[in-house]
This record gives C-alpha cells, sequence and structure tokens, in this order.
C-alpha cells in the first residue's frame, strides 16, 4: 500500500483537492490489526485503493492516534471519511 506520508491534516487537504476518499487506518500489535494490515498490503487491494483514497497508516499507541481518537469516534480498526 502507498501510505501518505505527511500529516492528517496534510492527507485531508491532499483527499479534499484530488476530491477522493480519505481512510485512517489505525494499526496496533493485536491480531485483528495484522489481518488488517495484510489486506491493506495485498497487491489487488493497493492497486484498488491507488486512485480511490488518500490512506494514512496511524500507530493504536502514537500520540497521533489519541489527538485523531479527539475528533473522530474510533469504534473499530478503520476509519473512511469521504471529503468533499
Amino acid at each position: 500500500m502507498l501510505w501518505f506520508d505527511g500529516s492528517i491534516p496534510e492527507a485531508i487537504n491532499s483527499a479534499k483537492q484530488r476530491s477522493l476518499v480519505f481512510v485512517v487506518v489505525i494499526a496496533g500489535e493485536d491480531e485483528q490489526s495484522k489481518q488488517l494490515m495484510s489486506s491493506w498490503e495485498d497487491g489487488s487491494v493497493s492497486e484498488a485503493a491507488q486512485n480511490c483514497v488518500v490512506a494514512i497508516r496511524v500507530d493504536a499507541k502514537s500520540d497521533t492516534c489519541v489527538q485523531f481518537s479527539q475528533i473522530c469516534i474510533l469504534c473499530c480498526c478503520i476509519c473512511v471519511l469521504h471529503i468533499l
């Protein structure tokens, strides 16, 4: 997967400019996170996502995740926001 390399605000701006879906993937060390990351790293998923999403990966234990969770309620491992 070609993950966005900047910050969440930069990723949001990129998604807005390109009219793409903004995806935040919260990744931890648990089995569910490993399965999720395996899916995102699959070649066919990466290829399909390349032209329709701006995806950023955030470590579940990071300050970035804590800050993001204050804005968005995290009820699962992935949060998808369509920014118009």
